[in-house]
């Protein structure tokens, strides 16, 4: 019997790691930890996740088996040219990390068979909900009535 997940995924990143499946749908470590976070996350509208919960674009604060302290940024995808600090959500770790809460833990095995234990220390900077950006960009698209205050209509008129 396997623990329940303490997760938290936008509606975003849900879609991320179903097409991330849906193009590799391999049976290894990291193939069974997406499938089971895809099954048994919570799936919240950006503006609805836990203000502590680690998403995409999230700056984290994470320990791996006790170690040290690690700050990174969470990744849609690996690269070269990315800076030493970011995790993607491709590799194990960085798929561990995603969805969980700031004092959340979850325990993985890696592709060699060897457990893991992930510590969410602090999430240091959550990724803003797309949704401002597009409400703000609605409003800003539709003229403004600008009134001169002499015109206005007067009260008792």
């Amino acid at each position: 019997m396997t623990a329940q997940l303490a997760c938290y995924l936008t509606t975003n990143d849900h879609a991320i790691l179903q097409e991330i499946l849906d193009l590799d749908p391999r049976d290894n470590a990291y193939s069974r930890l997406l499938r089971s976070k895809l099954l048994q996350a919570a799936i919240c509208p950006p503006c609805r996740v836990p203000d502590d919960a680690v998403t995409i674009g999230s700056r984290v604060t994470f320990c791996v088996n006790a170690g040290a302290a690690r700050t990174a940024y969470v990744v849609r995808n690996e690269s070269r040219d990315f800076p030493v600090y970011t995790i993607s959500v491709k590799s194990i770790l960085g798929l561990g990390i995603l969805g969980l809460r700031a004092g959340g833990t979850i325990n993985i095995e890696t592709d060699i068979g060897r457990p893991q234990k992930i510590n969410v220390l602090r999430l240091d900077f959550q990724a803003p909900a797309p949704r401002l950006w597009l409400v703000n960009a609605v409003t800003s698209a539709f003229p403004r009535r600008v009134m001169n205050l002499a015109q206005a209509p007067q009260e008792g008129n």
